[in-house]
């Protein structure tokens, strides 16, 4: 039992230091952002999402390799060689982290399921008029031609996208039918900018790790702050793929009065946005001159550390491990 000491130090510190940790970093790394950025919908890039996530993914995945590590024949024996202790292996070091991880697991589950949207759809007929409409509109852009749309009745919003892997878009029919071809070709390119982005998986991805972060909520406001200026920032790939500015700010209002309230609970991509002000604000970007679409390198640094989070624990002789163990054992017991 001696040996679940480890572990459990393990656990703790990730959870009460390594993370918090981190998300004050985090926090800082994003107020300076907001300060640097060149405009308000600079904030919804790729590093940003990276700072949100990070402080949650990666400790978490170092817990995850370290498990793995200590489950290894003869890699594991060297953490668990301590004096005091009498054991040869691991393994209650890895049941526990492993039981860990498995609970984590569940969770995420858990809480996929009540992400996951079952939104109840009156899909029109292919040959109704209003969805014909649509699919004429879809393949007479390339941009949109692989794009899954549905027209239905009663939708939950006006336009949204719905589904994190093979994600649609979901159009209702009376705002079809109160929409010129301009309006709909423009938010269909909006919505589109949201499924190239991933931006539902994304979301979830982000509420996950921000609900598990023991101190996740001091980084919920930059969550919000960052899916406003993705609406943004998806107005300007819409522009920039060929929709009309004007048109695509009529929409937005259109969908607004339509009313997006009943989405804006929902874990799902709209075209109406989140609130008021984020709506003012994207309208005045539009008639301004829309941002051009913007590139960061933020997921791929996110992707390098997390490959080294999974890599660093199994890199021989580097001893981090055994290292982290042996101060463990050496605070609780000074004196052997």
């Amino acid at each position: 039992m001696a040996e679940l000491i480890f572990p459990l130090a393990a656990v703790v510190a990730t959870f009460l230091v390594v993370i918090p940790t981190l998300t004050l970093v985090s926090r800082a790394a994003l107020a300076r952002s907001r300060r640097r950025a060149g405009s308000w919908a600079g904030f919804g890039s790729e590093t940003t999402f990276a700072w949100l996530v990070a402080p949650m993914i990666l400790p978490v995945l170092w817990l995850t390799s370290s498990a793995l590590h200590q489950t290894e024949p003869l890699a594991a024996h060297a953490a668990c060689r301590v004096e005091h202790v009498q054991a040869t292996t691991c393994w209650d070091a890895a049941l526990l982290l492993g039981l860990m991880l498995v609970g984590m697991a569940v969770s995420a589950g858990r809480r996929a399921q009540r992400e996951r949207v079952r939104v109840p759809l009156d899909r029109l007929a292919a040959d109704a008029p209003a969805a014909r409409r649509v699919a004429s509109i879809v393949q007479a852009d390339p941009h949109l031609r692989r794009l899954r749309v549905l027209v239905a009745r009663g939708a939950a919003a006006p336009v949204f996208t719905l589904g994190w892997f093979r994600p649609r878009v979901i159009l209702d029919a009376c705002f079809v039918a109160d929409s010129d071809d301009d309006v709909l070709h423009a938010a269909l390119l909006h919505e589109r900018a949201h499924i190239a982005g991933f931006d539902t998986v994304r979301s979830f991805v982000a509420r996950l790790c921000l609900g598990a972060n023991p101190a996740g909520h001091l980084l919920a406001p930059d969550f919000d702050r960052w899916r406003h200026a993705r609406e943004a920032q998806c107005d300007g790939e819409a522009v920039h793929r060929g929709g009309q500015a004007l048109a695509l700010a009529e929409g937005i209002v259109r969908a607004a009065r339509f009313g997006c309230r009943a989405a804006g609970a929902l874990p799902v991509a709209h075209l109406c946005g989140h609130d008021a002000a984020t709506l003012k604000l994207r309208l005045a970007l539009l008639l301004e001159g829309p941002p051009r679409p913007v590139r960061t390198a933020g997921q791929l640094l996110l992707g390098a550390c997390v490959l080294a989070a999974l890599v660093v624990p199994h890199v021989p002789n580097l001893g981090a491990l055994e290292l982290f163990h042996f101060e463990v054992e050496r605070l609780l017991h000074p004196a052997d």
